[in-house]
């Protein structure tokens, strides 16, 4: 469940750099209020943290750990809040903004600093500021940052706290290479190889077969509130738009007329030429280059005897060839006929000795002849611009806080309402509907709006199509009614109640063999509806190869102790498993061959790095001071999970 989580956070690197994910991820989400004024169960501007001479509000955590669930959510469309935070998604942004405002801090103690120049072209390059041309827009800019609640000043000390952990952090982490006589401990590492047995003692066989009533159930489904919680579900209307829905005027004669009027030059005559050239250091060389092709020799072959090449030019106009010599010897060069030899010319870098290899003439065009081409670049630029117009004036209509309900009036466009659907576009009260694959930018973008009503555009193919839309409704993540799920909840007390049993087996297995039995007779002794006794092992450097998941028996095995046995419990109460290792070989280090080794240390340099990042951090962090105030982080903690009220 906490899969996209960990993947957030996956290496120290990435996790450094991730203090400012908001803005890397193209400011998908709304950043919080960063200056502790939001309340949180009337504790108004409380602190969570202090770092240095800033102060971190528990509105600002309260935010960004809603921002993060937000970005995982999109990587796990099923993942519920209650199960971001158990798995350590709330520490982590809590992480995130201690050490980047402790890294800020200490990087400019240091020295280090950031232009708002350079900022303003972060800001330019963001996506999210693009408007329907793709380049920056001061409206989609203006626009983005007052749907969010969020202040240029807030954007801005994101982005400088970013460009800093580039210039300090990132060089750091990027290791090229470590000693050989590092690497050696690790090779060995890879090749230990590991021997061990494992049996399974399946839930199921124990599971009760009786009801224990409705109390004993909804028990239970407290104590499991997130494993049945529907996640939260929001109901979008929108109304879509596109070129075909925007009048475009007609081009007339006249704006054809004046086209060709202001590129006259554009439809002239005109003639291009390619010549094949010589450059030669001086004048007497270049002199006796000419005589020998006027005498019959290829030019080619005149150049190669002097040591020299023959280049040939793209097609030229008399204009661009006399920026590369000089007017006299472009009017020369054009007044020749094919295949005559011009020169030698002298020019910037020598004397040139050129043939005319080819003459192209272009005649004019009349504006009858040039009509159709004008017309159809001048309709594609009202086009253009009409999809712009409306684009903005809805924009702005939204701004001002006209309802989707009056765009789509006002501009009659067709207003379309969906079901209660989860941030995947799946709607669990009708399993038959299935949004068009090109809604996906719309439902995303729904499921990162604040709160209900307020307009929202998405794009939904770039430059062509576009969508107006407002979030209805939203229905927060809970169970369904206890009657709607008593039969699934009966099913997973018998489960849970017989991953109990199996449990207490496989702890009495270990304890057999820690007293001095095999495995085999631990197991035999342990009674019916256990799995046989399986060898299992490997070698290190084979765990996880070709990216296929590590087998969790395998990961304990080769995390153990060697003659130690474990349990390993198998999760969704399918039971439990006893891993005992009898055996571990790893072979001396210096008996490693130096390519082998070499081959190993090659990427473990990110790791050192990622290291020396870790530790730049909590120096970082030291040397500002850090406090945290663990009564709020808890009562947020439990705010989030559902388990205590929310105060406003």
């Amino acid at each position: 469940m906490i899969t996209a989580i960990r993947a957030m956070f996956a290496s120290t690197i990435g996790k450094f750099l991730a203090l400012g994910f908001v803005v890397l991820v193209g400011l998908a989400f709304a950043l919080g209020d960063v200056t502790g004024n939001s309340s949180f169960g009337g504790l108004g501007g409380a602190n969570v943290a202090k770092v240095g001479s800033e102060q971190i509000g528990v509105g600002e955590l309260r935010d960004r750990a809603r921002q993060a669930y937000d970005q995982a959510r999109q990587r796990q469309p099923g993942l519920t809040m209650a199960a971001f935070v158990e798995g350590g998604g709330l520490d982590q942004v809590l992480d995130q903004l201690v050490e980047g405002s402790a890294f800020d801090q200490f990087a400019t103690g240091m020295g280090f600093s950031v232009s708002k120049r350079l900022i303003d072209g972060r800001i330019a390059d963001l996506p999210a500021f693009a408007g329907v041309s793709g380049k920056f827009d001061q409206k989609v800019f203006e626009n983005f940052l007052r749907q969010n609640g969020l202040t240029e000043t807030q954007l801005r000390r994101d982005l400088r706290q970013q460009l800093l952990i580039e210039q300090l952090a990132a060089p750091i982490a990027m290791m090229p290479r470590i000693a050989p006589g590092m690497a050696q401990p690790y090779a060995a590492l890879l090749m230990e190889q590991r021997r061990g047995q494992a049996t399974f003692i399946p839930a199921s066989p124990f599971a009760p077969t009786a009801d224990p009533g409705d109390a004993a159930l909804k028990t239970y489904l407290s104590q499991n509130k997130a494993k049945f919680t529907v996640p939260e579900r929001r109901v979008v209307q929108y109304a879509l738009f596109d070129r075909a829905a925007v009048p475009v005027p007609a081009v007339t004669d006249a704006e054809i007329a004046k086209v060709y009027k202001d590129n006259a030059a554009q439809y002239a005559a005109s003639e291009t030429r390619r010549f094949a050239q010589v450059i030669v250091p001086d004048q007497a060389a270049a002199t006796a280059l000419a005589a020998k092709v006027r005498g019959g020799t290829p030019l080619a072959a005149a150049a190669q005897a002097a040591g020299l090449s023959a280049s040939t030019t793209g097609d030229l106009t008399q204009s661009a060839y006399a920026a590369t010599s000089s007017a006299a010897a472009a009017k020369a060069a054009f007044a020749a006929k094919p295949g005559d030899l011009i020169g030698p010319t002298q020019t910037g870098l020598g004397w040139t000795v050129a043939r005319v290899e080819d003459v192209t003439a272009k005649p004019a065009r009349s504006l009858a002849d040039a009509s159709a081409e004008i017309r159809t670049e001048l309709a594609k630029n009202k086009a253009n611009e009409a999809i712009v117009d409306y684009y903005n004036a809805i924009q702005d209509a939204v701004n001002g806080g006209a309802s989707v309900e009056e765009i789509a009036a006002d501009r009659k466009l067709q207003l379309v309402e969906t079901p209660a659907i989860l941030p995947s576009g799946r709607a669990p009260a009708q399993p038959a509907f299935v949004p068009a694959p090109e809604l996906a930018p719309l439902v995303a973008q729904a499921f990162q709006a604040a709160g209900e009503g307020e307009g929202h555009i998405a794009t939904l193919v770039e430059n062509e199509k576009f969508a107006v839309y407002a979030v209805k409704s939203i229905t927060a993540a809970a169970p369904p009614p206890f009657a709607q799920i008593r039969a699934d909840l009966l099913s997973e007390w018998r489960f849970a109640e017989g991953q109990k049993v199996a449990r207490g087996k496989a702890r009495a297995i270990v304890k057999a063999v820690e007293a001095g039995k095999s495995l085999n007779e631990a197991v035999v002794a342990a009674g019916p509806n256990i799995g046989n006794v399986q060898t299992i092992g490997g070698r290190r450097a084979e765990l996880g190869a070709g990216g296929k998941p590590v087998p969790p028996e395998l990961a304990l095995l080769f995390s153990m102790a060697k003659n130690s046995v474990k349990t390993l419990e198998i999760p969704g109460n399918r039971g439990w498993m006893v891993i005992a290792l009898n055996d571990v070989q790893r072979p001396d280090p210096k008996s490693i061959e130096p390519a082998r080794v070499a081959a190993i240390a090659q990427p473990l340099a990110p790791a050192f790095g990622n290291e020396l990042i870790e530790q730049l951090a909590a120096e970082a962090k030291r040397r500002v001071g850090v406090t945290i105030n663990k009564d709020l982080v808890n009562q947020l903690r439990a705010e989030l999970t559902g388990t205590a009220p929310v105060s406003e």
